[in-house]
Order: C-alpha cells, then structure tokens, then sequence
C-alpha cells in the first residue's frame, strides 16, 4: 500500500505542476463565470439553466483533465522510459496501474471540488438575483450529490483510459478511443430503450441484440447524470442512490483487473 501510495501522490503532484491543468481550470472557472451572463438570456427556468451549465462545466473540465493530462502522465512514462526507473524499485506492474489511477483520481477529485464550489457560486448568484425562477425543492444535498456522482463517472472514465494506455503506446489512439467509450457510455441506455420499445421484426432484433451486448461492455454513464434532478430538487430515493455506486465501483474494479493483466503481459519495449 505505500508504494501505491507513493506513486498516487507522485502522479498528483505531476499533474498539479503541470501547465495545462491551469489552463483547464482558467478556463473551466472563466465558463463559470459567463453561466452567470448567460442564464441572464432566459426568461425562465434560470435555476434549472444555471445548474446545468455548472455541473456541465465540472464534467467538461474532468473529461479534459483525463484526456490531455492523465493519458499523457502514463503515455510519458512509456515514451521517455521513465517507467524502467519506476518498475526497477520494489514496485510490480499491478502496484503502477492501481497507483497511477489512484494519482490521477487525486487530481481529478482537486478539480471536482474546485470547479464545483465555482459552480455552486454561481448558481447561489443566480438564485439570490432571481430567486422568483428557483424551483421551491431546490436542494444543496442533491447539488452535492450530482457533484459526487460526477466525480464517480470521470473515475470510471479514468479507468477505461488506463485500460487503452495499457494496450496502445499511442496516447492520441488511447484518447479516441477514450472518448468513444465515453460517448457510446452516454447513449447507449437510451438506445437500448429505442430499440426495446420498437417492434420485434427480424431486423430489429439483430440490432437490439447488438445494442444489448455494447450495454453490457460500455459503461453506462447516463445513470450519473443527475442534472435535472439536481435543478428541479426532485426526490432521490436510497436504492436509486446506492445501484449507481456498486455499479460504478465494480465495473472500475473490473476494468483495472483487466489493465493490470493486459500491462502484466505486456513488453516494455
């Protein structure tokens, strides 16, 4: 464990030095701030507007930490071969797979928090210049949940990117396919409800099939978005809650295994 430990804050403080992350929070708290302009537009539902640009905003900023930082911690370990140096300590493959993603978990936990008291900001700005558009059963708790449910689905996309880093040496290659993963993650549940609603001809159930299958490999992110829930203050039930978390932890688990199996076997060339 303390060599996990090690490497997680090692991963973390790389980031935090890195330029690019201020770039991405510069810009994450500057959309922050045109939120404040821009629900200004709309002659009603500005609390629901505010709320969905800013936990949109978080979501975006975490995306592109993962994307343009966290791919390239690991990418740069493997192209500058800094990772024979890491790999020659009492350090094994698996304790560098689950100490990177604890690293970069770090990183992207400082951001989710930074980015949402910003977001949290400017929605309280909203409410207290407009407080005739807030919905009566706007609650903080929920705002924080959404929040926390973010932050677990950009852990579950940290994972899938330390899956394709494990496979590839190319962190562009690595990226794409990080973000398709991410977006079928999206969509994929409304899909297969299109389809479980449609008819039951023999071409439909060819593609539902298929749809069933990708729904059981991809993440389904969409159960995370708790955006309108948090903007309309509607009720969240404990089961509702809890599914969403052993899912999100278990299929985290269940992709890091599979990264530490394909890194194990692979040569370090």
């Amino acid at each position: 464990m303390n060599n996990i430990w090690l490497l997680a804050q090692i991963t973390c403080k790389e980031g935090i030095r890195d330029r690019a992350l201020l770039g991405i929070l510069f810009f994450a708290v500057l959309l922050c701030v045109v939120n404040l302009i821009f629900t200004n537009m709309f002659a009603y539902d500005l609390g629901k507007v505010a709320v969905d640009v800013g936990l949109s905003v978080v979501s975006i900023a975490g995306l592109a930490i993962i994307f343009f930082m966290g791919i390239n911690l690991m990418a740069k370990d493997l192209d500058k071969r800094t990772i024979y140096m890491i790999l020659s300590r009492p350090i094994s493959r698996w304790q560098y797979i689950v100490g990177k993603f604890f690293g970069l978990g770090l990183l992207v936990l400082i951001s989710v928090i930074i980015l949402g008291l910003f977001a949290a900001g400017s929605v309280k700005f909203t409410m207290l210049n407009t407080p005739n558009y807030i919905p009566s059963d706007f609650s903080w708790t929920t705002f924080l949940i959404a929040l926390i449910y973010i932050f677990l689905s950009l852990l579950i996309v940290t994972s899938i990117a330390l899956l394709f880093i494990s496979v590839t040496s190319s962190s562009f290659l690595a990226m794409i396919i990080t973000a398709g993963s991410y977006f079928i993650g999206q969509n994929v549940e409304i899909v297969r409800k299109m389809y479980c609603q449609a008819g039951n001809d023999s071409g439909n159930e060819v593609s539902k099939q298929l749809v069933e299958i990708i729904s059981w490999i991809f993440p389904n992110l969409a159960i995370f978005d708790l955006k309108t829930t948090a903007a309309y203050g509607l009720p969240l039930f404990t089961s509702e809650l809890l599914w969403p978390v052993l899912y999100g932890i278990s299929y985290i688990g269940l992709i890091l295994i599979i990264a530490i199996v394909i890194f194990q076997r692979r040569e370090l060339t």
